[in-house]
C-alpha cells in the first residue's frame, strides 16, 4: 500500500492506479481552493476522517510515488486502463491539471444523500474536473476538456 492509498480509507487503487472506490474527487484551481473546499465538506458534515484535499505539489508527489510503488503485474494492468480509457487516462489528467497547480480534494460519500451534498459542496468551488468512483464505474460529474477517453481516441466519439 502506498502513501497514496493510505489517504484514503477502504479500497483505493484499480489496475494497479488510484481508484479511491465511494470517494467523489475533484480537482480545484489551486491548493488553496482544495483546502478550502475541505472545510466545506466538514462544515456540510463529513466527517473529518472523510475528507482529504492535497495541494498540487503534493498530489503529484503522491501519486507519482504510488506509481514507482507497484510491480510489473500492475504496471501493466494501469497500461491496460490506459488504452481502454478508464482509471488511468483520469489519473493522467489529474496529474496534469496538478502539475499545473490545481489541487485536488476527495471525500467520501456511500449513499446516494451524501454523494448529492458532498457534489453541491463542490460545485461552489469550481472544480476543473470532478467524478465519483463507484463500484463497478467512474461517474464523470465534470469532465476537463483535455479527457480523452477511449471511444476519442479511436475517432467514434
Amino acid at each position: 500500500m502506498s502513501e497514496l492509498t493510505e489517504q484514503f480509507s477502504g479500497s483505493a487503487s484499480s489496475f494497479g492506479v488510484l481508484y479511491p472506490m465511494h470517494y467523489l474527487m475533484a480537482l480545484v484551481p489551486s491548493g488553496a481552493v482544495a483546502t478550502a473546499a475541505g472545510a466545506a465538506l466538514g462544515e456540510a458534515g463529513f466527517a473529518a476522517d472523510d475528507v482529504v484535499a492535497f495541494p498540487p505539489e503534493v498530489f503529484v508527489e503522491l501519486v507519482e510515488a504510488h506509481r514507482e510503488n507497484k510491480g510489473l503485474w500492475n504496471q501493466f494492468l494501469e497500461s491496460l486502463s490506459r488504452i481502454v480509457g478508464t482509471e488511468a487516462a483520469y489519473i493522467d489528467l489529474d496529474l496534469d491539471l496538478a502539475r499545473n497547480g490545481a489541487g485536488a480534494v476527495a471525500v467520501r460519500a456511500e449513499d446516494e444523500a451524501a454523494k448529492a451534498l458532498a457534489r453541491a459542496t463542490l460545485l461552489r468551488f469550481e472544480p476543473l474536473a470532478m467524478r465519483y468512483y463507484a463500484h463497478l464505474s467512474i461517474e464523470v460529474d465534470i469532465e476537463h476538456p483535455n479527457t480523452q477517453t477511449s471511444a476519442q481516441q479511436s475517432g467514434v466519439d
